[in-house]
C-alpha cells in the first residue's frame, strides 16, 4: 500500500520494529511514495497546522477475511504487511496448522513482478533446514495469490525481549548461533535474506530459532524492474515486513546495513551478517545499535557513525561476544566476517562448543539421555506390540474369510471388511502421528479433480456390486466388528502405553530444549539421541523429531559403529510410505510446473510478448526454475563460491529461457497419455463391473448362486438349469457348450465382463500410462476370446475361463513396466 502525502509537513508513523518514532520530512514539490511494511496503517496525529496523511483505499486482498482459500480454512488474521495479509489457517487435506500469506492486488496487478516473486519463493520452498521456516506451497484462487508456510508455535525474539528485557549473553549468543546456521544454509544456496531482525527470528516452544520470510524477500542477481517512481530496483516483491523508501532501500532501518540503504539491489550475504550483528546487539541491550527520530538519520548513522560498544550499554556482555558483534557490524563489508562460517565458529567457541564434527555431549548429558531413553523403552515397545497385533489380526481375518466361503455368499466380505475396518480405524485414531496417515493425506491432496472423481466412481461401483450381489450383511458386520476391535485396542493398549510414556517424553523434550538453547547443532543433536538412545531408540526418536527425521538419521547412521541400537530393514510401513511419497512428489511436480508456467506466461505477456511465444517460453522458464531449485552443486569448503556458482547458473538459465535459447520440448501426446492413465482405466473397469452387477441382479444371478455348491455345479457344467435364473443358465450353458448363450448378447459370457472389469479396475493401482496398452489388449481377449478362436480345455475349463487366464498373463508386463514415468 502507498501513502501519498499531499502537502508539506512532518508526520510520525510508528515503526513497531525499532520502537521509535520516525518523522518523514516532505515538501510539496517532491512528495515521496513510501512502501509500508509493518509501519502502522493508522498514522499518529500530524503536527499543528498540517494536513493529515491521506491513505489510498486498502487493496481488496486485505478486505474481508476469506473463510477458505484453496485447500485452506482460514482461522484468523494474525498480521498485515506491505505484501499482504497473514492468516492462521488449517490445511484441510493434511489437517495441519499453517501460516498463510496473501499477496496484495497491487502486486498481482503487476504480472512480471509476481512471476519473479513466485520464482524466488519456489526456490526457497525447496530448502529444508531446522533453523528456517519452511515454505510449503503456493497457489491461486479467485485472483488471490497465497503462500503457505510452517506454523511455528512460539513467538518472535523482539517480543521475548519486550517481555523479559535484555537476554543473558549465553542465551542471546545461542539464539544468534541458530539463526546464523539457518542463514548460512540459505547463503550456500544462493539466497540473501536482506531483512534479518528480531521480528523475523521465531523462537519455537522446543527452543529452535527459525528464520522467517526467507525466499519472500530477495534472491540476488535476478532481473530488475522499474518502480512506480521511475527508479530501478530489484525485482523481488519483499517480505511484507520491510520499509521501502523511494524504491531504493529495502529492510528495517534499525537493522539495515549501510550498503543496503544505498543500493538494496546489489547487496550480498554480508548484509545479512551486519543485520544479524545488530540483532544480537538488540538481544543483549534491548535496543538496536543506532537510534533516531528520522529514518534517514538512522540510516546515516549506520553508514557513518561508529557503532557503539555493546559493553558500554550492558557491562555484563563478555568481551569475546562484544568482539563478534563489532566485527559483524563493521561499516565496510570487507571488514566484516567474510561468511557466516567464521561467525558461527566464533559463536561456538564463545559457547564452549566443539566446532568440528557432531555435537559432543558431556558424560553427564550422555548419562541423563540414556536414563530418559531407558525409562521410555521400559514402558513397553508399542512398535513390537503393533507388529504382533497386526499379524494376529491378519490371521484372524484370513480364518474368518475361509470360514465364510463355506456358507452363503451374503457373508463372503466379512473377513475382508473386518481387516480393512480394523486397520483403517487403528491408523486413523493415530492421526497425523502415523506417517501412513500423513502420507496418504498428502497423496490424496495432490490428486487432480479427475483422479478424485475416478476414485469416487470406483467406490460407488464397489458399493453397487456389493448391494446387487446381496453381500452387504458381511460388509456391514465386518465394518462394525473391525471398528469396535480397533477402538478397543486403541483405548486398552495404545492409550495407556502412550500415557505412561508421556512423562519420559516431556523430560526428553525439556532436555533437548536446554541443549538447543545452549547452541547445540540440531543435526548433531539428533545423531546424539540415536547413538545414546539404546537398542530401542527409534520410537522415542520418532516421537521427538518425526518420521522424516527418522529416515534421514537412519541413512546417516547405517554404517556407524557407535550406534548401540539396530536400524533394521525396510518395514511394510516404510515401503508403503515411500510409495505414497513417490506418487505425491510426481503429482506435486506436475502441478507446480503448471502453476509456474501460468504465472510466467502472464508476466511475459505483460511485457508485450505474444501469447504463443509466451506460452512456449513460460514452460522453459518454469523448467529452468525447477531444475535449478533442485540442483545441488558438489560440496566445497568455500560455500560462498558454491552460492555464486548456483546464482550464475540460475541467471544463465533464465536468460536463455527468456531469449528462447533454452527450450523445453513439451510432449504433445500429454492429453493422450492422460486419457490412457489410471483414472481412465478405473472408470472403464468400474463401468464394466457396474454393468455386470446390474444385469446379474436383474436376471437373478446373485440370488441363485449364494451357496458354494451351486458355484461348483456351474463350474463343472452339471447344474440343474431349471432351478437357476436365466443369467446363471446362460453362464452355465456357456461353461458346458462353448458359450453360445450370453448375458450381453451372443458371444460374450457374463462372467467375462465381471472378470474384465475387475482386472481393469485393479490396473489403476499402476499409475503409468503404459499399463493401458496391455490392459486394453487383455480386456479385448477376455471379452471376445471365444469368438476369436480361444477354445476350452476339454470339458473341465470352458473357453471364457481360458480367455480370462490369457488376459491375466497379458497384464503381467504392464504390472512390471507400467509404473515407469517417461
Amino acid at each position: 500500500m502507498s501513502l501519498t502525502v499531499p502537502a508539506a509537513g512532518t508526520y510520525r508513523p510508528n515503526c513497531t520494529h525499532c520502537q521509535r518514532k520516525f518523522r518523514l520530512k516532505v515538501t510539496s514539490d517532491d512528495p515521496p511514495k513510501i512502501g509500508v511494511g509493518r509501519i502502522k496503517d493508522a498514522m499518529d496525529q500530524p503536527a499543528a497546522g498540517t494536513q493529515p496523511v491521506v491513505a489510498q483505499p486498502q487493496s481488496s486482498a486485505l478486505g474481508q477475511m476469506p473463510q477458505r482459500l484453496g485447500g485452506y480454512r482460514i482461522i484468523r488474521q494474525i498480521g498485515r504487511g506491505a505484501m499482504g495479509a497473514v492468516y492462521e489457517a488449517k490445511q484441510i487435506s493434511l489437517d495441519r496448522q499453517v501460516a498463510l500469506k496473501t499477496i496484495r492486488d497491487r502486486w498481482t496487478d503487476s504480472p512480471a513482478s509476481l512471476a519473479r516473486f513466485v520464482r524466488e519463493a519456489y526456490a526457497a520452498a525447496q530448502l529444508t533446514h531446522h533453523n528456517v521456516v519452511q515454505i510449503y506451497d503456493f497457489g491461486e484462487e479467485g485472483g488471490r495469490y497465497y503462500f503457505s508456510m510452517e506454523w511455528v508455535r512460539g513467538g518472535p525474539l523482539d517480543a521475548v525481549v519486550r517481555q523479559k528485557g535484555a537476554l543473558d549473553p549465553r542465551l542471546a549468543a545461542g539464539y544468534a548461533l541458530q539463526a546464523a546456521r539457518g542463514l548460512q544454509f540459505a547463503h550456500r544456496h544462493g539466497m540473501v535474506h536482506r531483512d534479518v531482525k528480531p521480528a523475523n527470528l521465531l523462537l519455537s516452544d522446543e527452543g529452535v530459532i527459525k528464520v522467517a520470510d526467507l525466499g519472500l524477500v530477495k534472491i540476488p542477481d535476478h532481473a530488475e524492474i522499474e518502480t512506480e517512481s521511475g527508479l530501478v530496483t530489484s525485482g523481488g516483491i519483499y517480505s511484507g515486513t520491510e520499509v521501502t523508501i523511494q524504491g531504493t532501500a529495502v529492510g528495517t532501518p534499525a537493522y539495515m546495513s549501510p550498503e543496503q540503504a544505498a543500493d538494496a539491489a546489489r547487496v550480498d550475504h554480508r548484509a545479512d551478517i551486519y543485520s544479524l550483528g545488530c540483532t544480537l546487539f538488540f538481544l543483549l541491550t534491548g535496543r538496536p545499535p543506532f537510534d533516531g527520530s528520522v529514518a534517514s538519520e538512522v540510516m546515516e548513522q549506520h553508514a557513518r557513525t561508529t557503532a557503539p560498544d555493546v559493553r558500554k550499554v550492558n557491562a555484563r556482555v563478555p568481551q569475546p561476544l562484544a568482539d563478534i558483534i563489532a566485527r559483524s557490524i563493521a561499516k565496510r563489508p570487507a571488514d566484516r566476517y567474510p561468511s557466516l562460517v567464521q561467525c558461527i565458529h566464533d559463536l561456538e567457541q564463545f559457547l564452549g562448543l566443539e566446532s568440528e564434527g557432531d555435537f559432543s555431549p558431556s558424560s553427564v548429558q550422555a548419562d541423563r539421555w540414556e536414563r530418559i531413553a531407558a525409562q521410555h523403552a521400559s514402558v513397553g515397545s508399542l512398535q513390537r506390540i503393533d507388529t504382533l497385533a497386526f499379524a494376529g489380526f491378519a490371521a484372524l481375518s484370513i480364518l474368518v474369510s475361509l470360514a465364510t466361503f463355506t456358507i452363503e455368499m451374503d457373508w463372503w466380505l466379512l473377513g475382508i471388511t473386518l481387516w480393512v475396518a480394523g486397520v483403517g480405524v487403528t491408523i486413523s485414531l493415530a492421526g497425523n502421528r502415523s506417517p501412513v496417515v500423513a502420507r496418504t493425506r498428502s497423496w490424496l491432496g495432490s490428486l487432480s479433480m479427475i483422479e478424485l472423481a475416478a476414485g469416487w466412481m470406483g467406490v460407488s461401483a464397489l458399493v453397487l456390486i456389493v448391494i446387487a450381489a446381496g453381500m452387504w450383511p458381511g460388509l456391514l458386520a465386518g465394518a462394525i466388528i473391525g471398528s469396535v476391535m480397533a477402538l478397543g485396542y486403541h483405548l486398552g493398549v495404545v492409550g495407556p502405553i502412550e500415557e505412561r510414556r508421556s512423562q519420559s517424553l516431556s523430560e526428553a523434550e525439556r532436555f533437548l530444549r536446554d541443549l538447543r538453547i545452549s547452541g547445540a547443532d540440531e543435526q548433531g543433536l539428533r545423531l546424539f539421541t540415536a547413538r545414546y538412545g539404546g537398542a530401542r531408540w527409534q520410537p522415542l526418536f520418532e516421537s521427538l523429531f518425526g518420521y522424516d527425521a527418522l529416515l534421514a538419521v537412519r541413512e546417516a547412521l547405517k554404517n556407524d559403529p557407535a550406534l548401540a541400537g539396530k536400524i533394521g530393514g525396510s518395514s511394510l510401513r516404510d515401503r508403503l510410505c515411500a510409495n505414497l511419497m513417490l506418487r505425491t512428489t510426481v503429482n506435486h511436480h506436475r502441478t507446480q510446473q503448471k502453476r509456474l508456467a501460468k504465472i510466467e506466461k502472464a508476466g511475459l505477456q505483460s511485457e508485450g510478448m505474444n501469447a504463443a511465444e509466451a506460452e512456449k517460453r513460460s514452460w522453459a522458464i518454469a523448467d529452468a526454475v525447477m531444475q535449478n531449485a533442485h540442483y545441488t552443486l558438489q560440496p566445497s569448503t568455500d560455500s560462498d563460491a558454491v552460492a555464486v556458482a548456483k546464482r550464475a547458473r540460475m541467471r544463465a538459465m533464465l536468460a536463455d529461457a527468456r531469449s528462447g535459447n533454452y527450450q523445453v520440448m513439451r510432449d504433445r501426446s500429454t492429453p493422450l497419455r492422460f486419457a490412457l492413465g489410471a483414472p481412465t482405466r478405473l472408470i472403464v473397469g468400474c463401468g464394466l463391473l457396474s454393468i455386470f452387477a446390474i444385469w446379474g441382479n436383474h436376471q437373478g444371478l446373485f440370488e441363485s448362486i449364494k451357496d458354494i455348491e451351486t458355484l461348483k455345479q456351474i463350474g463343472s457344467g452339471s447344474a440343474d438349469y431349471n432351478s437357476l435364473g436365466s443369467a446363471v443358465r446362460d453362464a452355465a450353458m456357456s461353461a458346458s457348450d462353448g458359450g453360445d448363450a450370453s448375458m450381453m448378447g451372443k458371444g460374450i459370457n457374463p462372467w467375462s465382463i465381471g472378470v474384465a472389469g475387475l482386472l481393469m479396475a485393479m490396473s489403476a493401482f499402476v499409475s503409468g500410462w503404459r499399463m493401458s496398452i496391455p490392459a486394453t489388449i487383455a480386456t479385448i481377449v477376455i471379452l471376445l476370446g471365444p469368438q476369436i478362436g480361444i477354445s476350452g480345455w476339454g470339458d473341465i475349463v470352458p473357453p471364457w475361463m481360458v480367455a480370462a487366464g490369457i488376459g491375466l498373463l497379458i497384464y503381467v508386463p504392464g504390472i512390471i513396466f507400467g509404473e515407469t514415468e517417461t
